[in-house]
């Protein structure tokens, strides 16, 4: 196979990612709907290790059987690569949509997955299900980099009861139906930047998945075709995130708040004889403080994932001045800008300080009142 473009082999791993069967090639490994006869002799050897590296069994010994010679034995090494890899690999492809008892057939339905707006900690949620024979898997969480997952759990239920989880799910307009591989290429990088493992009963899950979905999510990037170059200027454009249907909210961890609400209410309160703008200037350096202060952890890493969900599920519901906000800010938090030098988090910050400021002065003046 080292004779194979390999860029070729990435472009047509990006066109099954993304469903598009003009690709002939495409088409044979994402349904069937082509034939590997149908390709060129090149076509087919980039098809057979773009199989290879998505284990797709099925495909592997179909094409053991095409009229191109050359095309035979890619694929035999191919197999002959996955079974030396620990990979089942059984001499007939496995039936893909079901399994039978006699004469009966039942259907194996494909897996499914659902990841959500990120929280005011930067974790989103997901909910996966994968089917067996018999039941179906359910995991569902929440996940981020800073821990890798938190609320974890999963169960083992019975068909109509995963279809009634999924139908709950796909009406709460936090979440967004993504396919299988995307859910799980972003669960899994929250999981390893956590360095927490994975939560319980995932490995259960993952038995049931197609070893080619795993090795998409893995390999497959989400964001491909998505800005890579970060614009000083569209990150300025923060309206959807804060405001929209789909706004976003970053809170402050309570290490930063609780001194931050501090100084703002010192520099509000303070008897030195200093005037309105001055005020206002020791509580805007101080929105600055405490904003820069929050990135000095584990946020920036679970931000940067957070707004990297956010971007490919706005994709994917077709949500333009989300996609685009999100993906600012994910650059900017990867290009290492301080925290209050990206718009969103440092306006967030200033409501954060000025809500809880507001609070304290007014209960500070009920009791002054009740007092005279």
């Amino acid at each position: 196979m080292s004779k194979v473009d390999l860029a070729a082999v990435m472009a047509l791993l990006e066109a099954i990612q993304a469903e598009d069967k003009t690709q002939s090639s495409a088409a044979w490994l994402i349904d069937g709907s082509a034939s590997v006869d149908a390709l060129t002799q090149e076509e087919a050897l980039v098809a057979v290790e773009a199989a290879r590296r998505m284990a797709l069994v099925g495909a592997l010994n179909e094409a053991k059987s095409a009229s191109d010679k050359l095309t035979r034995k890619a694929a035999a090494r191919a197999l002959h690569s996955l079974r030396s890899s620990g990979h089942e690999v059984p001499e007939q492809p496995k039936a893909a949509a079901g399994w039978s008892m006699g004469t009966e057939v039942r259907e194996i339905p494909a897996p499914v997955g659902l990841i959500g707006l990120p929280q005011g900690d930067g974790y989103f949620p997901y909910i996966m299900v994968a089917y067996g024979k018999d039941n179906a898997c359910v995991c569902a969480g929440v996940a981020g980099a800073g821990q890798g997952y938190q609320d974890a759990d999963h169960a083992h239920v019975g068909r109509s009861k995963a279809r009634d989880i999924i139908d709950n799910a796909r009406r709460d307009h936090n979440l967004v139906e993504v396919p299988f591989h995307v859910a799980l290429h972003f669960a899994e990088r929250a999981f390893t930047e956590g360095g927490a493992g994975q939560p319980h009963g995932w490995g259960h899950m993952l038995s049931s998945v197609d070893e080619g979905l795993k090795n998409a999510a893995r390999m497959l990037n989400p964001l491909q075709g998505q800005e890579t170059e970060l614009d000083s200027a569209a990150l300025h454009d923060m309206e959807a995130l804060l405001e929209g249907p789909h706004r976003i909210v970053f809170n402050l961890e309570e290490r930063i708040s609780g001194p931050a609400v501090d100084e703002v209410m010192g520099a509000l309160t303070s008897q030195i004889a200093i005037n309105d703008d001055e005020k206002r200037k020791r509580v805007a350096d101080q929105v600055v403080t405490a904003t820069n202060a929050a990135f000095d952890g584990h946020a920036r890493a679970t931000w940067t994932l957070a707004m990297d969900v956010l971007a490919s599920i706005a994709k994917i519901a077709e949500w333009e001045p989300e996609r685009r906000a999100a993906r600012q800010v994910s650059l900017a938090l990867a290009a290492g800008r301080p925290g209050a030098d990206i718009p969103f988090f440092r306006v967030w910050t200033e409501r954060q300080l000025a809500a809880v400021s507001e609070m304290i002065m007014s209960v500070r003046a009920d009791r002054e009142q009740s007092t005279q």
